[in-house]
């Protein structure tokens, strides 16, 4: 493993396009956590103070950190498709099989570091939980919310997988890319779709809102942790507008099966594939 991660750390250190990139996502992530509480939205004449909404209390921060950092993973997943395709551009894939590196091995490589990432990537999260969590929040609980922690890891190993199934399958950077874009385009038709077809047949009530294709690859990866909840009559009653939520334990258990889905078939593209 040591050596696997040291040939695939290599790669990523001496490659400056790749290197920038990665420090650039850690960084903003980091500033994110920073300014976040500087924040205040002017809505309508109205400057929305997320401090005094409660937005940053415990157990709500978890919530609310996660989904935010979240978006930080369409950064990710570039890198990711850069560093893959990279392989194909400068032949080191070829010429690693050549020196003796199995399939297997280099598929492995891929796959350690962006575990590695996702581990890091939550780790940040924590740290910026625990930073904003202990200056803002009147009381400290850790442990009611930090479920979004594992979704939060989940939805980013996730998210990369899927990307780096891409850049094996397309084997272009910008090709692979855009794919993210596309699919995701396509599936809000879809979703568009069946909303249209089941409000036409009436098929839709207060006690059925779930979709069919909210269970698709890209849709089912946001939905983990879904939109920050709030309430209006809180809001009157106690000055705070962020409710309690869980993580969607559905699509945390669809995103799993995603996960080895995609790396099933990113193995078996480089295990079928000429060099």
């Amino acid at each position: 493993m040591n050596r696997l991660l040291r040939i695939e750390w290599n790669k990523m250190f001496y490659n400056k396009g790749t290197r920038i990139f990665l420090i650039l996502y850690f960084i903003l992530i980091a500033i994110m956590g920073a300014v976040l509480p500087n924040i205040k939205p002017n809505l309508n004449g109205i400057e929305v103070d997320f401090i005094k909404l409660g937005a940053l209390e415990f157990p709500v921060i978890w919530h609310n950190i996660a989904w935010v950092v979240g978006f930080g993973k369409f950064f990710l997943a570039i890198i990711v498709i850069n560093n893959i395709s990279n392989e194909y551009s400068f032949g080191t894939f070829k010429q690693n099989t050549i020196d003796g590196l199995t399939k297997l091995e280099f598929f492995s490589s891929k796959l350690i570091m962006n575990i590695l990432f996702a581990i890091a990537s939550s780790l940040l999260v924590l740290f910026i939980v625990l930073g904003l969590g202990l200056n803002f929040s009147k009381e400290f609980n850790l442990t009611n919310g930090i479920e979004f922690l594992a979704g939060f890891l989940v939805e980013i190993i996730t998210f990369i997988s899927f990307a780096m199934f891409l850049a094996f399958l397309l084997k272009k950077s910008t090709f692979a890319t855009l794919s993210i874009f596309v699919l995701f385009i396509i599936e809000s038709i879809f979703r568009g779709s069946e909303a249209f077809i089941r409000l036409k047949n009436n098929q839709i009530n207060d006690e059925e809102l779930t979709f069919i294709t909210s269970y698709l690859p890209i849709t089912s990866n946001g939905k983990i942790i879904g939109f920050p909840p709030g309430s209006i009559s809180q809001y009157m009653m106690n000055g705070k507008f962020f409710t309690e939520s869980h993580v969607q334990w559905d699509h945390f258990g669809m995103n799993i099966f995603y996960t080895i889905l995609f790396l099933g078939l990113s193995y078996l593209l480089i295990k079928k594939r000429d060099l």
